[in-house]
């Protein structure tokens, strides 16, 4: 029996569904740092930004972007969402008083048709790490088919950081993938033992599966979030930044930027901590990066399967590269080479697919919870 893969049509319509419910939104509407960033992008100096001018909203979602814009003088609004989100879209709209202004459109970016062009595109297309879920795509389409000259993009600019991350003394965000692949290879061994005594010897398979797991606890990211200062034990580096208004999205599809950190105390390196930044063109900045407030993105963590002691002034020297998957385009992988001043260079790499660990603290609709 052979089975086939989904095509990407049917595989678009998978990730659609993803975010046709409320269950789905609340999530994001939870996050109110993401509000917030996103209503003073709006609001602030909206003389100059929204009034009076045409505006596509790219993956509406519920239509709180749209909503916004309405209120904050928008001539018109098309908010376009290939979900069943757009139903969610439509009631916000009549519940706002805003049906006048805002035109809610179901469709894919690509197959819809904008009466006009359009004086700013927003959206709200960043993913895990920035690029996971590939919706700057449609947002980049949008821009190309339907942007002004001179037009607004907002965000505007995107950026992608990491560090490298040590546990605290009292806690390592690491420790629950350790301890659940350490439990699962015990429950494995125990049952090899007992598979023996009903006469079938197992242990022949006990590499494998060791592998399997340990490619499956510690080669996927951890989401975190409530980090502290503490857990970076450098200063973080930029490894990607670019314009939204003029990058070519193709330029997204693969990337490598080398790195050096500069180590400023005595600490054990149990990862490598990514996350993002965006601007929007009145100066408001959407900041992940660790601290004390929640986003739902989180940063992400990626686990070392053999930590690093290090010491101040040491150097972690390497390259990170990003690329997206071939067979399932919405998805990528990254994959870190580095050394230790003139130690070996080793080489690990994450798998960004649909498996992301769960953080106490963390929420998420799409990915495993293992915590």
């Amino acid at each position: 029996m052979t089975t086939s893969q989904p095509s990407q049509s049917e595989s678009a319509f998978k990730y659609f569904d993803l975010y046709g419910s409320m269950r789905s939104q609340r999530f994001m509407l939870e996050d109110m740092k993401r509000m917030k960033a996103y209503h003073s992008a709006i609001f602030n100096n909206k003389s100059k930004i929204i009034e009076n001018k045409v505006i596509l909203d790219v993956g509406t979602g519920t239509g709180v972007l749209s909503v916004w814009a309405a209120k904050a003088g928008a001539k018109q609004v098309y908010a376009v969402d290939a979900s069943n989100a757009a139903e969610l879209a439509r009631h916000l709209v009549q519940v706002s008083n805003v049906s006048n202004i805002v035109t809610v459109i179901q469709s894919k970016v690509e197959d819809v048709e904008i009466p006009e062009p359009v004086d700013v595109i927003v959206s709200e297309w960043m993913g895990s790490l920035l690029l996971k879920e590939s919706m700057f795509d449609s947002v980049a389409y949008a821009r190309d088919k339907w942007l002004k000259p001179g037009g607004l993009m907002l965000p505007s600019h995107a950026s992608i950081l990491i560090g490298l991350y040590a546990p605290t003394s009292d806690h390592d965000h690491t420790n629950f993938v350790r301890a659940k692949f350490e439990q699962d290879m015990a429950e494995w061994n125990e049952t090899v033992t007992n598979l023996q005594r009903l006469d079938v010897d197992y242990s022949s398979f006990t590499s494998d599966l060791e592998q399997d797991l340990s490619d499956y606890f510690l080669g996927n990211a951890i989401r975190v979030n409530y980090l502290s200062p503490d857990n970076l034990v450098s200063e973080p580096q930029r490894v990607l930044d670019f314009d939204c208004a003029t990058v070519d999205p193709t330029a997204l599809f693969q990337f490598s930027q080398d790195f050096q950190f500069t180590v400023s105390k005595e600490a054990e390196i149990r990862g490598f901590l990514g996350w993002f930044t965006t601007d929007f063109p009145n100066g408001v900045v959407l900041n992940t990066e660790p601290g004390q407030t929640y986003n739902h993105w989180g940063q992400q963590l990626y686990p070392l399967k053999e930590s690093i002691k290090v010491v101040p002034d040491d150097k972690v020297v390497g390259t990170v590269t990003v690329r997206r998957k071939h067979e399932k385009s919405r998805l990528n992988v990254i994959e870190f080479k580095y050394q230790v001043g003139s130690g070996a260079q080793q080489t690990t790499s994450f798998d960004m697919g649909t498996v992301e660990h769960m953080h106490k603290g963390s929420k998420s609709f799409m990915f495993s919870h293992d915590f």
